[in-house]
């Protein structure tokens, strides 16, 4: 049943980033600390603000994409990036479907600033259903390009990445439906540690609009609608960036 309890939709809208888990340790090689016994991590200066909330809600954990590529959350995907993070699951297909079609029109809007000076991450939330293989297809079937990436990876390492990013419930019962995760965006600036967000049910336009507001306009390629609507090209400051209906015409 593809739908949300109210209680689950306010929920979402006040939902605290909670703290993180443990990260899941051993396995195989490429997961494991380098030749010398040194962690992957790079930390920030000890002791800052950064490197607390870094610590606590960013942790380093090893991943796949769907191409098959090893990465680590922090090192590789997140540090000193703009960025958006959502979660999907064959599970709740409906909800999954809404996410993907969102990013894909966000990823139309913001044009050659993805994979630029924004990333796009979709992870999957039940990764031993979600494979990297079903991943390759559905960011195939999704029209991913450069700078939107489909992820997976150990289920505990996913565990700890989901609660240390918000997309848990501390109520057992929601938290195990993966509609609670995949039904949030958040996406944030990791060198100045500001977050936000929404829910990834809303219109595209909504989700556009919120993230346009922080990360700034930016150039935007010549297939983005902004162009299109404006022929701004590479002077985005041209464009009527506070009137969301006209600035995201035709993107839902």
């Amino acid at each position: 049943m593809e739908h949300m309890t109210r209680r689950t939709a306010m929920a979402m809208g006040a939902l605290p980033v909670l703290g993180a888990a443990a990260a899941y340790a051993g396995g195989e090689q490429w997961l494991r600390d380098d030749a010398r016994g040194r962690p992957r991590f790079a930390p920030t200066e000890a002791g800052s603000a950064r490197a607390a909330l870094q610590r606590r809600h960013l942790p380093n954990v090893p991943l796949l994409t769907s191409d098959g590529d090893r990465v680590r959350f922090y090192d590789d995907l997140v540090k000193d990036r703009k960025v958006v993070l959502t979660f999907v699951s064959s599970r709740a297909p409906g909800f999954s479907s809404t996410v993907t079609r969102n990013l894909a029109a966000l990823q139309r809007l913001f044009g050659t600033r993805i994979g630029k000076d924004m990333f796009l991450y979709s992870i999957a939330r039940d990764p031993e259903r979600d494979t990297p293989a079903a991943l390759r297809n559905w960011a195939r079937q999704s029209g991913a390009g450069p700078g939107w990436k489909f992820l997976s990876g150990r289920p505990p390492d996913v565990e700890t990445l989901r609660h240390s990013l918000g997309f848990a419930s501390d109520d057992p019962v929601e938290d195990a439906d993966p509609r609670y995760a995949v039904g949030i965006v958040r996406y944030g600036s990791e060198p100045e540690m500001r977050w936000a967000h929404c829910q990834s049910q809303a219109k595209a336009r909504v989700l556009a609009h919120s993230m346009v507001l922080d990360f700034g306009t930016g150039p935007a390629s010549t297939g983005s609608p902004i162009t299109k609507t404006f022929g701004t090209g590479s002077n985005p400051a041209a464009a009527p960036v506070w009137d969301c209906s006209l600035l995201l015409a035709g993107i839902d």
